[in-house]
């Protein structure tokens, strides 16, 4: 079966399409990649020896914006080169996950009578999603509730789908790359695939209290170093810091070094294994992020980017009870700090919110999604 995969602009939905390209690649199955011409889906088809072929793009915005004058045109140029692109390869299905590059692949895959199927990852439904959706033969969705969002006759609710190699880190090997001592709780920080500037003030402002009490793994983000000194093009830390816990008896580090601080720009295949020797993570609140937490049963501190999907997805962690919330706008260092060290403190709540939290993932989701391209492809 020949697959067109389209997407990407974010991690947050290459994620399970890399995840459903992983099931599909089990049985005998060609593959075609399209996406935008400036962002990350290329690496990803490359990573994986697929071809891959650029198109244009227009972002629309639901509020007032000058690029909204734009966009239409670059859709419609997008939109007659994915039509000569479908029609060169005569694709059996086209699968997409909510991004604005895969819109005119879909409409072009309709008005060819190729089979597509589309997958909604957030609670909220995508503008993107909401534009393919009339034109797609199948509907996925993550959450129950996204069920009312589309056609009952060609939605299925399936979970979201996680790579397989998030299986394959290993505490042991994270004490070796990341020098961690094994007595001391470990904090892992996830800023999202471009880094969470709010998230890292706020860790800069705390850390010497952090440090006090835990090992730290912060993801930064690309270009997003809380120490990057733009005149020595180097990441650069200050030796010491004092502390204002330190007639705190919970404390592991006497000497404030930062040595038990690893902060990173990006990290690739490391990331499983930081992953695994987390006894807690600071998250934001991408779908595709908090399935693979889920999945491997993480206590979760989530920090929704403010005005956005994300605070419909960390409602639903804080009403199962699998996650908590801190809001943004509202976080202080002291507050942050405090959430931590009493979470790292309390092994009976963070065991509470990981077992809630693994309620949440289904682990066939990616044997689903993958089951109904085959029904339509075939």
């Amino acid at each position: 079966m020949k697959v067109v995969i389209t997407g990407g602009g974010t991690g947050g939905s290459i994620t399970p399409l890399l995840a459903i390209y992983q099931e599909l690649k089990k049985r005998d199955n060609s593959f075609l990649f399209i996406g935008g011409r400036f962002t990350i889906e290329k690496d990803f088809a490359e990573e994986n020896g697929i071809p891959f072929h650029s198109i244009a793009s227009g972002k629309l915005r639901r509020y007032l914006d000058l690029s909204n004058l734009l966009a239409p045109i670059f859709v419609l140029i997008g939109f007659f080169q994915a039509l000569y692109l479908l029609i060169k390869n005569r694709p059996n299905v086209v699968i997409a996950a909510g991004s604005f590059v895969s819109v005119p692949v879909i409409w072009a895959s309709w008005l060819l009578k190729i089979p597509a199927l589309i997958h909604q990852l957030d609670i909220k439904k995508g503008l993107a999603n909401a534009l393919m959706a009339p034109f797609a033969t199948r509907i996925t969705v993550t959450f129950p509730s996204s069920l009312k969002d589309f056609s009952r006759k060609k939605t299925v609710l399936t979970g979201n789908p996680v790579r397989d190699d998030i299986f394959l880190g290993t505490t042991q090997t994270a004490y070796q790359i990341f020098n961690l001592k094994k007595e001391v709780p470990t904090l892992l920080i996830l800023g999202g695939g471009t880094g969470a500037l709010a998230i890292n003030k706020i860790v800069n402002q705390s850390l010497s209290q952090l440090i006090s009490f835990c090992q730290i793994i912060h993801i930064a983000g690309k270009g997003k170093n809380i120490f990057q000194n733009d005149k020595l093009k180097e990441t650069y830390r200050p030796q010491t810091l004092d502390t204002v816990l330190a007639d705190d008896k919970d404390l592991y580090h006497k000497e404030k070094t930062f040595e038990h601080y690893h902060v990173y720009e990006f990290l690739s295949d490391e990331l499983k294994h930081a992953v695994q020797v987390a006894d807690l993570v600071v998250t934001r609140a991408g779908i595709s992020t908090l399935t693979e937490l889920a999945a491997l049963e993480k206590p979760l501190i989530i920090i929704p980017l403010p005005n956005t999907h994300q605070e419909e997805n960390a409602k639903y962690f804080e009403r199962e009870n699998a996650a908590l919330i801190l809001n943004q706008h509202l976080l202080t260092p002291e507050l942050f700090t405090n959430f931590i060290h009493d979470l790292l403190r309390n092994k009976a709540k963070r065991d509470e919110l990981s077992a809630n939290i693994k309620k949440l993932f289904n682990p066939d989701a990616a044997a689903r999604i993958t089951n109904e391209i085959y029904k339509i492809g075939k």
